[in-house]
């Protein structure tokens, strides 16, 4: 028998474009395997849970540039090149420093290292549908957009936004915006690729690929600081900072950013040709890079802990025997008003198109207007309820305490209030010996090479609030479901949105980045 009371007044979760499904199909929530009954919570994750996965202190503290852990201190990047794995905890371990890296303050300015010059700015569309690479200078403040619509294989995809070409609002009726970006490397490959000094095939993973990088950048007079972490591309989710309390946003991540200006009616807000200064609060981030032995891209994703509520999930605790969560039904999210309502969620009411955000499109609610719907993450760990979601975890719970396990072995060595303690690792997705993607994720019956592993059906809920595919199973219900080809490859232009339009501005253009000092 399981031991059972009230769940706190709420349990926080969260839920690569980046990831999951392109066909959005919510369900209503479906039983756990062998479960009835729910289990005690004492804090936002269980911490009786089974530590299937976790990072000891000296590798912990090794991650950091000072050699020991410190309050928002610097992290380094993992080192790709020598990425080596014997089980789903070393990716999820690379995603975690990872994250804590590209969210470092740098000691130049104190802004992310997202926003230095190690990164740049992927551009929304422009002319013929090319997209540019925006270098980070110094004091340069970056921009964001609440989505684009771009055509990938012939059918319209939102790469700068939800992967459905949805707009998505905060419950205070604050558009959520978006920034992707792509470091040096994936840069300079990609000019490299673009020259013939590279073959292209797919992103680098080995040292002799990333020395003819690092070369090729070298007679440009560039020097990639960061160079080990390969070729790297991110996608960030924002809400205004003025929409979070004031005791909140100490625990967001903020930056200051230009968003656009609209001409807004009931039904319709059209972008106007002027963008205003404001913070922004970080919701969301898809890290998504190469690494030895994995040219598909390992492909994570991380919420902050007060996004939305999640539907029930099922972990092992310290006994190894299977506990419950209830559904989150109460508390303050930024994407959810109603908690209580686990049935009338991730229900859009927004679309966009050219250069306009409407809400009356085949499918809307009745007298639909421009607002927000509350979002749910119905898969919080990255995984179905019911099934085998990977060839190590034979259940779901197995799967999510592991998931769980990282995420408390990070926060229980960050010190102090570190901000960073307040995103959480949904999970992370690769496929085995980085054979070329299926686009389908893995289950008992769908084995075969290429197929999804790890957390292999992934969200985010405010990337993927539509295309979350409910609580069961769904065979593309993977990033790589978007994010490969009709026969499957690693050629970077099926595995990247915006590889190829980049490259036909670089084409167009004949430059592509520029000189750091």
């Amino acid at each position: 028998m399981k031991k059972t009371v009230t769940q706190l007044s709420w349990i926080i979760l969260l839920g690569i474009s980046l990831c999951v499904s392109c066909k959005p199909k919510e369900e209503q929530e479906t039983p756990i395997e062998g479960e009835e009954e729910l289990v005690v919570m004492t804090s936002p994750l269980p911490q009786d849970v089974l530590p299937s996965c976790v990072v000891d202190s000296t590798s912990f503290n090794s991650w950091f540039e000072s050699g020991k852990a410190t309050e928002n201190g610097m992290v380094n990047a993992a080192n790709s090149v020598t990425f080596t794995h014997q089980n789903n905890c070393d990716f999820y371990k690379w995603s975690q420093q990872m994250f804590l890296w590209i969210t470092s303050p740098t000691k130049a300015s104190g802004k992310r290292v997202f926003e230095s010059p190690v990164f740049y700015t992927v551009s929304t569309a422009f002319d013929r549908n090319e997209r540019k690479l925006i270098p980070h200078t110094p004091g340069m403040i970056l921009s964001a957009m609440p989505t684009i619509e771009k055509s990938v294989n012939n059918h319209n995809d939102s790469e700068e936004g939800q992967a459905t070409g949805d707009a998505l609002m905060s419950k205070d009726s604050a558009m959520v915006y978006y920034i992707t970006m792509v470091n040096d490397v994936y840069a300079e490959f990609l000019s490299a690729v673009s020259e013939g000094k590279m073959g292209g095939k797919q992103f680098p993973t080995t040292q002799a690929e990333l020395d003819s990088i690092v070369n090729y950048a070298t007679t440009k007079g560039i020097k990639l600081p960061d160079a080990n972490a390969l070729a790297m591309e991110i996608k960030t989710s924002w809400v205004e900072a003025s929409t979070i309390s004031e005791t909140e946003l100490a625990n967001y991540v903020v930056i200051d950013a230009y968003i656009p200006t609209y001409d807004k009616t009931p039904t319709k807000w059209t972008i106007l040709n002027k963008s205003v200064k404001t913070k922004l609060a970080l919701l969301g981030v898809h890290i998504v890079g190469s690494a030895a032995g994995h040219p598909e891209m390992i492909w994570s994703t991380f919420e902050h802990q007060n996004n939305a509520p999640s539907l029930s999930y099922s972990y092992l605790d310290k006994n190894n025997q299977v506990q419950k969560v209830a559904a989150d039904t109460s508390g303050n999210w930024v994407l959810n008003s109603n908690p209580k309502d686990t049935v009338n969620i991730n229900i859009s009411h927004m679309k966009f198109k050219g250069d306009s955000i409407y809400s009356n499109f085949k499918g809307a609610p009745a007298n639909n207007t421009i607002s927000p719907s509350n979002s749910t993450k119905t898969k919080p760990w990255g995984v179905a309820n019911v099934g085998v979601p990977n060839p190590e975890n034979a259940t779901a719970a197995a799967s999510n305490s592991q998931v769980i396990s990282i995420n408390n072995s990070v926060f229980n060595q960050l010190p102090g209030n570190d901000v960073r303690k307040n995103y959480y690792l949904i999970g992370s997705t690769w496929t085995d010996s980085g054979l070329p993607p299926t686009g389908t994720s893995y289950a008992a019956t769908n084995t075969g090479s290429g197929v999804a592993i790890g957390t292999s059906q992934l969200a985010n809920s405010t990337m993927e609030t539509y295309a979350q595919n409910g609580t069961a199973y769904n065979q593309y219900g993977s990033c790589f479901a978007c994010h490969s080809g009709s026969t499957p490859t690693n050629n970077p232009n099926s595995i990247s949105h915006v590889y190829s339009d980049i490259l036909a501005w670089k084409k167009q253009s004949g430059t592509i980045t520029s000189k750091k000092k």
